[in-house]
């Protein structure tokens, strides 16, 4: 059977890429006829509106009917009246599906693009979005963040292992499933914490650590989680234990070696976190230290308060300690790519292979070293590879072999776990290479080997100069 390779939804692409062109624009004394004129001109249902400061309004076909033929206005009102202003805007490298999200979670139909200076380069509208192998995802996304209680938000959820088999049934390419499942989960971590409540409305984040924040989670993805802000600890963790017991329901379950929110040294005020990095830097051998760094390096925030990110702030400090990005590069090519020796002579059978621990740990483990180094936090393994290649921190075949390894490797999890859940069964990253067929346990033994080559380059040569 051929591996999913086939389908890069638009909703796995950077919206950039999905624009059809500039967007009609005007200014905001510019009469709503002339504003009409523009839009049957571009092709287009809507105008943007340039305004003072860079900032941008829109005005759509929807408005031209509510606001002004609705209420009988007539063609020479000025379009400032009648536009929404400040229009949302998301920035150029937005992946498809968080720009739905964002739809979704707004109730907009289409938003402005605009540049890393914020210059408009056109507008993605929804249309532009809904792929027929993904609309059922993002269906189920706004079904979870439009829950009205825990009940409709676990039945909402119990869709979710439905909907990733089948996306893997489409041939939705195995990284593109990963990041649509990650956001899927992150939308019920978001409307579980808003169910729950928080009483004390304080400045608070709940973040997603590790491969769901990462986009990189499939169906035996833990939830990892942390909590900043200005409540006490006991607070913020019977709060957290709420939040999990709910999602626990939901068929998300916490991390089994207690990364959640619910335990104190996952919940933090803002002030005490920057304590602790700063400690964790001033001696990474201590109180896992490195392991602490770079799960706040993959952090994202969930919900809450944008300032209190933690991801920024602890790669940008990292930087400023290359002595121990060094550990964290070390840590990464010390624990080698490896498939288990053959035990069972007698039997000739191969040893069960853990693909997350044997293969695609390390290459993610390297992947934040060269990420962080480059300048990034809460970015896909694949994401972090190219701009440290890009950046000179990784050689190109390097940088090369672990992306392709990785999507090769994902490909055989995400089949297994899919099969597994086929069968009713519980999801595991432990595969029995005797269930393979032989392409695929070809390509499990060259991606292994492959890793463990770049390993032993970056152990005794290091990163290029």
């Amino acid at each position: 059977m051929n591996e999913p390779l086939v389908v890069r939804d638009a909703a796995m692409r950077p919206v950039a890429d999905l624009l059809r062109g500039p967007a009609p624009t005007c200014g905001p004394d510019t009469t709503v006829a002339e504003a009409a004129r523009l839009m049957t001109t571009g092709r287009a249902r809507y105008v943007l509106v340039s305004l003072p400061a860079g900032a941008l309004g829109i005005l759509t076909e929807g408005d031209l009917r509510r606001r002004v033929l609705g209420v009988g206005r007539g063609g020479d009102v000025p379009v400032a009246q009648v536009m929404t202003a400040p229009a949302l805007t998301i920035a150029a490298s937005t992946l498809g599906a968080d720009a739905l999200l964002v739809m979704l979670a707004h109730g907009v139909r289409r938003l402005p693009v605009v540049s890393a200076t914020g210059e408009p380069l056109g507008v993605v509208e929804d249309t532009d979005l809904l792929a027929n192998a993904t609309r059922g995802s993002f269906l189920l996304r706004g079904e979870i963040a439009r829950a009205e209680d825990t009940d409709a938000l676990v039945a909402a959820c119990a869709r979710i292992p439905s909907l990733t088999l089948g996306l893997w049934r489409a041939r939705v390419a195995a990284l593109d499933v990963s990041a649509i499942l990650s956001v899927v989960a992150e939308a019920a971590v978001r409307r579980a914490v808003e169910l729950v409540g928080d009483e004390t409305r304080s400045p608070a984040a709940w973040f997603g650590l590790g491969s769901i924040a990462r986009r990189e989670a499939v169906p035996s993805s833990d939830v990892d989680s942390a909590w900043s802000g200005d409540e006490t600890v006991d607070t913020a963790t019977t709060h957290a234990t709420a939040v999990h017991a709910l999602l626990d329901r939901c068929g998300l379950h916490a991390d089994d070696k207690g990364a959640s929110a619910a335990r104190p040294r996952f919940a933090r005020p803002t002030g005490r976190w920057h304590t602790a990095i700063e400690g964790w830097l001033a001696d990474p051998f201590a109180d896992q230290a490195l392991v602490m760094l770079g799960m706040l390096v993959d952090s994202r925030i969930a919900y809450g308060d944008p300032a209190l990110d933690l991801a920024g702030h602890t790669a940008q400090m990292l930087r400023s300690r290359p002595e121990v990005l060094r550990l964290l590069l070390r840590e990464a090519v010390e624990e080698k790519a490896r498939i288990p020796a053959r035990r069972r002579i007698v039997a000739r059978r191969p040893e069960p292979v853990d693909v997350k621990v044997h293969g695609l740990s390390p290459v993610v483990n390297i992947a934040r070293w060269a990420g962080t180094a480059a300048g990034l936090a809460s970015e896909s393994t694949p994401t972090r590879l190219r701009v440290a290649v890009e950046r000179g921190l990784l050689a190109a075949d390097d940088g090369r072999v672990l992306g392709e390894t990785f999507d090769v490797l994902t490909q055989i999890r995400l089949r297994h776990q899919c099969e597994q859940l086929e069968r009713g069964q519980t999801p595991t990253d432990v595969v029995d290479p005797q269930l393979l067929g032989p392409l695929q346990r070809s390509l499990l033994s060259n991606a292994v080997r492959e890793i463990a080559g770049v390993q032993r380059t970056l152990a005794y040569a290091g990163p290029p100069a």
